[in-house]
């Protein structure tokens, strides 16, 4: 398993969050296209290739976590899309080869006896516009080594698990385990997950105390060797998803203790 950072809010600029996975000895950082600065008409592709080649440290994508492909509002979906879409082209030239995206709900109407999600409601819309999606994003991708990877967040309605399986008939589509929200939401997801495990890219993985997740390793509840064995099955990559340089320190310290007792490579 390869073991990476995410871009951390205390720093600047891409180089210096490079800077920091090289002084840990990880193997890539994760970029978050949450912010600004991340953002692909703000970068450059083949400055990244060049920086990853200089380096040593490969990167991968975070795109953004309101990504609403499905949309009522055709336009604001078409948006959302192309947004994927460009960010497969930058990293296409960029050597880039992992995007992680969250997967949305979508609205909740809150009748007086129970509560309806929107897509729920209309399915047929829902899949029309996922298979829009996956046709582009096949097509975008082509032969390249990039993967969209969706990634467990607070849980998957069982429309949304019928998009995400309509989506995995497509090889470029997988999935990102993230250990630390599995455990945060009760393991809704934990069927799903096991069910497609062979379809797991990547991985986020902090620990969680409760309701409490990025926490540094062995400050919570999970037994995260057994977590990393699981998803390295498939999946390669490994963001130690913690947000501060210092916890990330102590959770990369702790890792290689894990590393130096057999319990995870």
């Amino acid at each position: 398993m390869k073991y990476g950072m995410p871009t951390l809010l205390e720093f600047e600029n891409l180089e210096t969050n490079v800077k920091y996975a090289q002084s840990l000895g990880l193997d890539f950082v994760e970029i978050n296209c949450n912010v600004p600065e991340f953002q692909v008409d703000a970068m450059d592709p083949l400055a990244i290739k060049k920086l990853s080649e200089t380096s040593g440290i490969a990167f991968t994508f975070h795109l953004d976590e309101f990504m609403s492909i499905t949309d009522p509002n055709t336009k604001i979906s078409e948006a959302y899309i192309q947004s994927v879409l460009s960010s497969i082209e930058f990293a296409k030239k960029a050597n880039i080869d992992s995007l992680t995206m969250h997967f949305i709900n979508g609205v909740v109407f809150t009748l007086p006896e129970k509560k309806v999600y929107v897509y729920e409601k209309y399915t047929e819309y829902y899949l029309e516009r996922l298979n829009v999606f996956k046709t582009k994003v096949t097509q975008a991708i082509g032969d390249s080594k990039v993967k969209v990877n969706i990634e467990n967040v607070g849980g998957f309605e069982p429309y949304m698990r019928k998009g995400i399986e309509f989506l995995l008939e497509s090889p470029v589509f997988g999935l990102t385990y993230d250990c630390g929200h599995n455990h945060r939401y009760d393991h809704k997801d934990w069927d799903f997950l096991q069910k497609h495990s062979s379809r797991i890219n990547h991985m986020h993985v902090h620990d969680c105390k409760g309701k409490n997740d990025h926490q540094p390793f062995g400050t919570g509840d999970l037994n995260i060797p057994q977590e990393i064995a699981f998803a390295s099955q498939s999946a390669s990559k490994a963001v130690i998803e913690v947000k501060t340089a210092s916890a990330l320190s102590e959770t990369v310290k702790t890792l290689r203790i894990y590393q130096s007792s057999h319990l995870v490579k």
